[in-house]
């Protein structure tokens, strides 16, 4: 990123947002203006696809913008923009950027205003020669200027002198607007206090009370001048938070910043009081603090406000609508700590009233702890004397369960062994018994049988008892020993009918 660049056209654009009364954000955002330092566009095209500028902002910007980044070649770009032809438009674009880039202060007599929505538009006079300049003022910066046009009054106007490319007309974009001379100051202040006093602004029964301890502050000065020194080393070490915004406090102009930092401490939550500081000054320099619209911020902010804004003769507007006013910033931060040293004050007091207390307690008491203790020494010897004869009670107790125990043991050890003595008999009467039954079972056991010689006929899968369960051709297996034979049979031969036969 060029940083030359960037820092162009950051000016540019605080320029151009003052000039035209909007947020910064409205002109350039900030990511455009990065985005632009870095690739530094030198056509249209290039410029236009940058985020953030489109073709409405290129038309109302875009040349400005391609001629700051173009502008940067010192004696070449001289000698090119002298041996150029321009046309109209871009003559005027080309005055337009040269005009825009210092604000202008005039002095002159009012000779003309007409009030529309957005904007008003006056004349201004010089009263030497008559020369005469339009301006214009928006409305916004018409109305926090607090400053009424009207014709005859002579005033002083901050701005930036532009041409109206339609016309070619000259025309100063003023951005503020103040009283010249004192004396006008002065009743503008005297007029503008009467009519706040009237509506109750300043009022004792709506002031709002400083909060005890405060522990967050919201902080609105300048870091370039001495105040901001003289609030933070006077303030004392209790772990305060400052919340500080940086805004200008000299001159009518700083109103602006004012406005904008009281908005945003109105946003902010937890904060305890915010503080308004600056050195002092002459009247003209005090200006911001006597507007109008800033006033009525600082009337609609929640928390206490504190300032610290003083001057010799006059008591700026600011601090009557405040709700404390001291003279100086180390006055502002005395406030804001009071509490806390009243409380320090009053820890290192009681501390000292408990400690004579207790010293007074100790001794006044000596006596009764003395008896206490005796006391207590009498019932203790009572109360060992009883845990003694407990103890040896105990302990006699124990020896009779002991013995007891032992007695049991024994018991249990006797009997045990008349259980594994009548185990072991039944266990041998069991397998003697089991031997009985296994040589019964080989005894009668049909394999045993056929190993002898004899055998088993089977029928169809069932033993043959009786010739009479078998027919001649029935298919019958002979099981023996080792093996089986399949026969059929031929004849049958009943013994029985035989031995029946006469």
């Amino acid at each position: 990123m060029n940083p030359k660049l960037f820092r162009k056209l950051r000016e540019w654009r605080d320029i151009t947002a003052k000039k035209e009364g909007v947020e910064l954000f409205r002109v350039l955002p900030n990511k455009a203006i990065e985005e632009i330092a870095t690739s530094e566009p030198i056509n249209k095209e290039a410029l236009i696809n940058i985020k953030g500028i489109k073709e409405k902002k290129f038309q109302k910007y875009g040349r400005k913008i391609l001629g700051i980044v173009n502008d940067r070649s010192g004696q070449a770009c001289l000698s090119a923009t002298i041996n150029k032809i321009y046309s109209v438009s871009e003559f005027l674009d080309y005055l337009n950027d040269k005009l825009g880039r210092e604000e202008i202060k005039l002095k002159g007599e009012v000779t003309s205003v007409e009030e529309r929505e957005r904007a008003v538009y006056f004349n201004l006079k010089d009263k030497e020669d008559g020369s005469v300049i339009s301006c214009l003022i928006w409305r916004y910066q018409y109305e926090v200027s607090g400053v009424k046009l009207e014709i005859g009054n002579e005033i002083i106007v901050s701005g930036y002198a532009e041409i109206y490319k339609p016309m070619g007309k000259l025309s100063l974009k003023v951005s503020l607007i103040e009283l010249a001379g004192e004396g006008a100051l002065k009743k503008a202040y005297e007029d503008l206090k009467r009519k706040l006093e009237k509506e109750g602004l300043f009022a004792p029964e709506i002031k709002k009370p400083i909060p005890n301890l405060p522990q967050t502050i919201g902080l609105i000065t300048s870091n370039q001048g001495a105040a901001i020194g003289d609030f933070t080393t006077n303030l004392g070490n209790y772990g305060f938070k400052i919340k500080f915004i940086n805004s200008s406090v000299e001159g009518k102009q700083a109103v602006f910043d004012l406005i904008k930092a009281v908005k945003q401490f109105k946003k902010m939550k937890n904060l305890d009081v915010v503080v308004i500081i600056r050195g002092g000054g002459s009247l003209e320099s005090l200006q911001a603090f006597n507007n109008e619209a800033l006033v009525r911020e600082i009337a609609n902010l929640e928390v206490p406000v504190i300032c610290g804004v003083g001057h010799e003769k006059d008591i700026s507007l600011v601090a009557l609508v405040s709700d404390l006013a001291v003279s100086t910033p180390t006055a502002a931060a005395r406030a804001v700590r009071e509490s806390w040293d009243n409380a320090a004050e009053k820890l290192v007091y009681n501390q000292r009233v408990i400690i004579n207390s207790f010293e007074k307690y100790i001794s006044g008491s000596k006596y009764q702890i003395e008896k206490i203790l005796f006391n207590i020494s009498g019932k203790l010897s009572g109360i060992f004397y009883r845990f003694t004869k407990a103890k040896n009670n105990l302990l006699q107790n124990f020896e009779k369960v002991y013995y007891a125990i032992n007695n049991e043991k024994r018991k249990i050890v006797l009997l045990n062994n008349q259980i594994l003595s009548e185990y072991k008999k039944t266990a041998s009467a069991t397998r003697n018994k089991i031997s009985v039954f296994e040589n019964v079972i080989k005894a009668n056991n049909p394999e045993r049988q056929l190993k002898l010689g004899y055998s088993i006929v089977l029928l169809k899968g069932k033993v043959v008892k009786s010739v009479k369960q078998v027919e001649k051709g029935d298919l019958i297996n002979i099981k023996m020993s080792d093996g089986k034979i399949e026969s059929a049979i031929k004849r049958t031969i009943c013994f029985t009918n035989k031995l029946n036969k006469p």
